[in-house]
């Protein structure tokens, strides 16, 4: 059996015991340029292996480690659209799908968990490729993998209040470094927020660091001098509020918070 039967064979839950070379050439070739191999099967089968429980710790621990050894969340991050982007993108995936089967069984050693939170701050600082789609490449979306990368650790029982605030910095930076996002980002972006306030930090401080933010990209729009940039950084905030306040509306929660944000975009419609 080759090494894209063996996938197929795990996603079907054919291939439940998977030998550690399997593992690690799931990980080699995490950032697959060829869109159906990364994403349609590697990924596809590290889901099936976590969310179905077929790993044990140590294999868990082993694909952990193997990432943040290797530094792939960080990979050129440095390179501005790099094919290296597929690279952190799908590994930020992976360490959202393990950190959300932890948060409920809580096997693996809290020191590599965190190493993974710290390895997930240390990213969302850093990364400014915001593509979605890239022809003939697929998704690299690393705006939105990394948001729900952001959702799956603010889950984590490991998680802190010290957390929640870095947290709301990095959604804070993806909405004001946007240059128009068109593949649902924000949407994304809303999801972690939303987990956020049911987890951690009092409504009041959340309410503060929402309408800091909005000021903060009302006066760059204002002292743009004909830039678009801000424009859209704008855009995408309200593209956020409107999705947060459907998403706590959904659930019934936060209803100041959700008055704030239904003022904002009052505000901001023209």
């Amino acid at each position: 059996m080759n090494f894209e039967e063996q996938l197929k064979s795990i996603i079907v839950e054919e291939l439940k015991l998977v030998p550690t070379n399997v593992l690690d050439e799931m990980i080699k070739n995490i950032g697959s340029t060829d869109p159906i191999l990364r994403d349609k099967l590697i990924y596809t089968a590290f889901w099936t292996l976590v969310s179905k429980d077929y790993l044990d710790t140590s294999q868990l621990e082993y694909i952990l480690n193997n990432l943040l050894e290797n530094k792939l969340l960080i990979k050129n991050i440095e390179q501005p659209s790099s094919d290296d982007v597929f690279t952190r993108s799908f590994t930020s995936l992976v360490y959202a799908v393990i950190l959300e089967y932890d948060a409920k069984k809580q096997k693996i050693n809290v020191d590599l968990i965190r190493k993974v939170m710290d390895a997930t701050h240390e990213y969302m600082t850093k990364e400014n490729d915001l593509r979605g789609y890239v022809e003939n490449k697929g998704w690299a979306h690393a705006a939105a993998h990394g948001a729900d990368l952001l959702d799956s650790l603010i889950k984590h029982p490991c998680a802190t209040e010290e957390d929640a605030r870095k947290v709301l910095q990095h959604i804070a930076r993806f909405i004001t470094i946007s240059h128009g996002y068109q593949d649902n980002e924000e949407e994304r972006l809303s999801y972690a927020f939303v987990t956020l306030t049911k987890n951690h930090l009092q409504e009041s401080e959340i309410i503060d660091w929402l309408l800091e933010l909005h000021q903060l990209l009302a006066d760059k729009q204002a002292n743009a001098n004909g830039a678009l940039q801000p424009y859209y950084a704008q855009l995408a905030f309200k593209n956020f509020l409107k999705s947060t306040y459907f998403l706590l509306e959904r659930e019934a929660i936060q209803q100041d918070l959700r008055e704030i944000i239904k003022q904002l975009v009052i505000k901001s419609l023209y």
